[in-house]
């Protein structure tokens, strides 16, 4: 007969798995979202010669940036500009204003 500590310690040992594939399960989403806009955005941008277009793709919690354009005479697409820290802060306190409420003692 197993002991209650090392029944919770299976527990959350099985919680903490489940937990990592979800996060993992939302990150290849993320990823499969953002290779399809990608995907989608280039083969309109080869069809409009000096044409570059921004994408950002808010997927599962996250944003995926990349820029779609011409560079020596094909499509490329690449990395897009990163949020700065103040663009960054200033989301997080959208999504959850009790941020700039007092530190709790």
């Amino acid at each position: 007969m197993r002991d209650a500590f090392g029944e919770a310690l299976e527990r959350m040992a099985r919680r903490e798995e489940l937990e990592r594939l979800r996060a993992e399960a939302a990150a290849n989403k993320r990823t499969s979202v953002a290779a399809e806009v990608a995907e989608a955005v280039r083969r309109v941008v080869e069809r409009h010669p000096d044409t570059t277009v921004t994408v950002s793709v808010e997927s599962a919690g996250a944003s995926t940036a990349f820029l779609v354009g011409w560079a020596n005479d094909a499509v490329s697409i690449s990395p897009g500009p990163v949020k700065d820290a103040a663009a960054q802060l200033a989301e997080l306190i959208r999504q959850d204003p009790t941020l700039l409420g007092p530190d709790p003692d």
